[in-house]
């Protein structure tokens, strides 16, 4: 019973640690499809928690079983590579008593999470899609954003230089009315300041000292001033509450298994029933044809039956005749009577086969709703059955890999987890096209994974051991196989290509040895030889975790098409996952030493932290700028092209390509040619260009100096002019008025595609792009404050990469001689909590609730201050 204590206790780690790693990589991806969605409907921040908590319900579910996998690999394989699997074999125990606490571990999860996906899963699925459809349906809050065009209320477009979001004080208001049953008019005030009415259906707008313009619909020569002390504004408030909903339709993934068979109950005996209508018509068919057969006897037939109907006695000569006339009567009406049928006959044949081809298709969609329905039932036992069968593969695995590790366990858990995955979706995608039975679909990839796991087991207690000895022998040195294969063209060229890495890294290796010397150069080398393990596994396990949770995306997609698609994800992956990387690599790394004792050995020998560690910094230093300026040339239009890609996802379909000419058509369009300046055009056209019934404002604090108003203007390729209009200069005397056939514009200089230039994804343009584009939506009035936070975001990622090796290293280094489990957990935590607040404070700060720079910075500012102190510590 110890021993099985002890067996148990030592999975408890690597299964949370597994369990950690998987959550972690599921939010990240469930955060960068999900942000963007929420960001613009200005979600209080406790919502967006809750979305992301409700999505641990799934994510759980599938990562408890990958969890365990990956811990009972890395247990027996550590306790093998140990010797401990030896010495209890030595004191009489049988390999397989070795398993039993950890089968009936796999089985107390089975029962576990089967009671999860049945009775919690499908509430908080259920839950997840109510809110998530709250959230869709929500409208973006008009709040007063100073500098912005606010045109959320009916027939009003609203501009405030400055607001006290307070005290609810404006200063520099200018409100545009383009209401139907009155003439258009421009409001300009030098104060005001606006409340909600005590119902909330209002928002009143109070204005102090201004002036309004309005210009006659009818007469373009009639123009009315009114100046005022005081005037108010009632603006129909809209709806921005998040209303949230608690029932509603539940798919499939939201019911219980007794819901599922209901339904599916319902479903058969609605096939009873029109299996029984369907006959019914196929008799009523039978019965018709068969009256038509007897009521429409052949023609030659005709004239004898109706002899036969009206025969008399032949009275004399002429009854001969008299027969003939009968019987030529009767073909008559035979035949009206086959005429008239023939249309009613057609009639019924169609109306039966209509009401029989209803009853085919209602059947095919009741039979399709059974074997979803099936597919479900039968999966919610078949996920948690996988936590016996993987502790039936990654026991006798781990033991005779004879070591263990997070490489190990990762790399055997990914390949059996993706092949477990793809039999899962394959098999319920055909089970689902009713192509192969859904017990079959849902339990064909444990079968398989069960029979790989008991040849394991017949392995493991046959006391083999996993090597790759056969291709030491096969193509060793003294082989034939490699004494051919190196005499090859090919083989050189490939050798050449491997070694050409290694020599790049040694080439900085023996320069820091020279310049910073060894111990520097040893610790670098232990510490990129983390960072390159362990990105290639967090790439590996987010693109895996990425292909399984879209994998209906690939239905048409060719193998080509997605490889390629993550052949340009790979970039952003990297980027994304680098400081996780990069805060773990400093945390192992350092810890390695202070674990073995060497860095003791390096204080004792007059070596401080600083002098170990400054070189490492250095390099730090160089990645967050090579980030920055490589991440900012590369990844901008590797994104473009997985959009790209991914908007062909057939097997047949050719790469779109960008269009040449793109068509830009406004109404009501406004434009900033400088801040005091205002353009509105009716119609703004790109291709062709046409831009109609076009003015231009001149604004001070209380009023209008100067306003021109056009038929028309038009751009020649270097300026604007307007044609055909009138030109207005006010002052405190009054108007003075000009008409004009043509006057040149000497504000406006940006060309016409750029102006409204449509945004790209912020993932698809540059740094530089996007500054360029927040500079042209500022003139164009639109609110710019999420743009401002992604355009700080681009230079703190990258620093980021910086701040968390100074405080891996500090934290590290302070840490001692404890075990590498408990600093992988600390540094595990610390990376989830790093991404976590910086990923929120920049959605918080894109919806307006901190400034930008706070919710890009905000993360590293807090890491960096601690890792900065911690270092101080450290380095005496």
């Amino acid at each position: 019973m110890l021993l099985y204590r002890y067996i148990v206790k030592e999975h408890i780690f690597p299964f949370l640690a597994s369990l950690g790693i998987i959550v972690f990589l599921f939010i990240m991806q469930q955060a960068i499809f999900m942000l963007d969605r929420i960001v613009s409907k200005n979600i209080n921040p406790m919502v967006v928690l809750e979305v992301f908590l409700i999505q641990l319900g799934w994510i759980l579910a599938l990562g408890i079983p990958m969890a365990i996998l990956s811990a009972t690999l890395m247990t027996f394989g550590r306790m093998a590579g140990d010797n401990e699997i030896t010495a209890i074999k030595a004191s009489g125990r049988s390999m397989t008593a070795l398993v039993v606490p950890v089968m009936a571990l796999g089985a107390v999860m089975t029962v576990s999470l089967f009671f999860f996906h049945d009775l919690i899963l499908p509430e908080a699925n259920h839950h997840a899609a109510n809110l998530l459809g709250d959230i869709s349906r929500k409208r973006p809050a008009a709040f007063i954003e100073p500098g912005v065009l606010i045109k959320d209320f009916p027939n009003y477009t609203l501009y405030v230089e400055h607001v006290n979001s307070k005290t609810g004080d404006l200063k520099g208001v200018r409100i545009f009315s383009d209401d139907p049953n009155q003439d258009p008019n421009v409001t300009v005030s030098e104060t005001g300041n606006i409340r909600v009415t005590g119902d909330g259906e209002y928002i009143e707008l109070s204005l102090f000292n201004g002036e309004t313009h309005s210009a006659s619909r009818k007469n373009e020569s009639d123009y009315f001033i009114a100046r005022f002390a005081k005037q108010v504004f009632y603006l129909k408030n809209i709806d921005t509450r998040l209303e949230r909903t608690t029932e509603g339709s539940r798919g499939d993934r939201e019911k219980t298994i007794a819901m599922m068979t209901q339904d599916v109950r319902a479903f058969k005996e609605s096939n009873r029933e029109m299996a029984l209508a369907y006959t019914s018509v196929l008799d009523s068919v039978g019965d018709f044809i068969a009256r038509m057969d007897t009521a429409g006897a052949g023609p030659a037939d005709a004239p004898k039956e109706a002899a036969q109907r009206n025969a008399v006695p032949p009275a004399d000569s002429g009854g001969a005749g008299a027969e003939k006339d009968s019987a030529a009567i009767a073909f008559a009406a035979w035949g009206a009577k086959l005429q008239s049928g023939v249309g009613h006959a057609i009639g019924r044949m169609r109306s039966d086969n209509i009401t029989a081809d209803r009853y085919i298709r209602a059947k095919q969609a009741n039979d399709s709703e059974i074997a979803r329905y099936m597919v479900e039932i039968h999966k919610k036992f078949a996920i948690p059955f996988a936590c016996i069968i993987f502790v039936l593969i990654g026991a006798p695995l781990g033991i005779m890999a004879r070591r263990g590790g997070l490489a190990v366990g990762a790399t055997y858990s990914v390949f059996f987890f993706v092949i477990y995955w793809a039999g899962l979706i394959s098999g319920e995608n055909l089970a689902d096209r009713q192509i192969i039975s859904p017990a079959v679909g849902m339990w064909a990839g444990n079968v398989f994974l069960a029979a790989c796991g008991a040849a394991l087991m017949i392995l493991m207690m046959r006391e083999t051991s996993i090597s790759f000895s056969f291709a030491k022998n096969l193509f060793g040195k003294n082989s034939s196989a490699a004494a051919y294969i190196a005499g090859t063209r090919l083989f050189r060229l490939l050798r050449v290509s491997f070694r050409l890495p290694g020599i790049l890294f040694r080439l900085p290796q023996r320069l820091l040895n020279r310049v910073g010397g060894v111990l520097p150069a040893y610790l670098m080398g232990t510490f990129l030889g983390y960072v390159f393990g362990l990105l290639a596994a967090l790439v590996v396990i987010f693109v895996t975790i990425d292909y399984v949770s879209n994998i209906s995306r690939f239905e048409q997609a060719s193998y080509f098409q997605v490889v390629l698609y993550y052949y340009y994800y790979l970039p952003w992956i990297t980027l994304t996952v680098l400081p996780i990387v990069l805060f773990l690599s400093s945390m192992f790394s350092m810890g390695r030493l202070a674990k073995t004792s060497e860095l003791t050995a390096m204080k004792a020998a007059g070596v401080n932290i600083m002098q170990l560690t400054s070189p490492l910094l250095v390099l730090g230093a160089l990645i967050a700028i090579g980030a920055f300026f490589g991440g900012e040339k590369y990844i901008p239009h590797a994104n473009e092209q997985r959009r790209l890609i991914r908007g062909n996802f057939s097997k047949d379909a050719k790469p779109e390509q960008p269009p040449k000419v793109v068509r830009e058509y406004r109404r009501n369009f406004f434009y900033f040619g400088a801040p005091e300046i205002m353009y509105v055009f009716n119609e703004f056209c790109t291709e062709p260009q046409f831009f109609r019934k076009v003015s231009r404002y001149v604004f001070t604090e209380r009023g209008i100096t100067e306003r021109v108003d056009a038929a028309e203007a038009e751009f020649d390729g270097a300026a604007w002019s307007f044609v055909r209009g009138q030109r207005r200069v006010f002052s405190e005397d009054g108007m003075s008025a000009s008409a004009f056939a043509a006057l040149p514009d000497s504000v406006l200089t940006a060309e016409p595609p750029e102006m409204v230039k449509r945004l790209k994804s912020v993932e698809e343009m540059s740094y530089w792009e996007l500054s360029g584009f927040i500079e042209a939506a500022r003139r164009r009035g639109e609110q710019v404050q999420k743009y401002m936070a992604e355009l700080e975001f681009k230079i703190a990622l990258p620093v980021m990469n910086f701040v968390v090796i100074l405080f891996g290293l500090s934290l590290s280094a302070r840490s001692g001689r404890k075990g590498g489990a408990a600093l992988f957990g600390l540094g595990l935590l610390l990376s989830f909590f790093y991404w976590i607040l910086s990923r929120f404070a920049l959605v918080f700060a894109q919806n307006g609730y901190i400034p930008t720079l706070w919710g890009a910075w905000i993360g590293n500012v807090i890491f960096l201050i601690v890792g900065i102190a911690l270092y101080r510590k450290a380095a005496h």
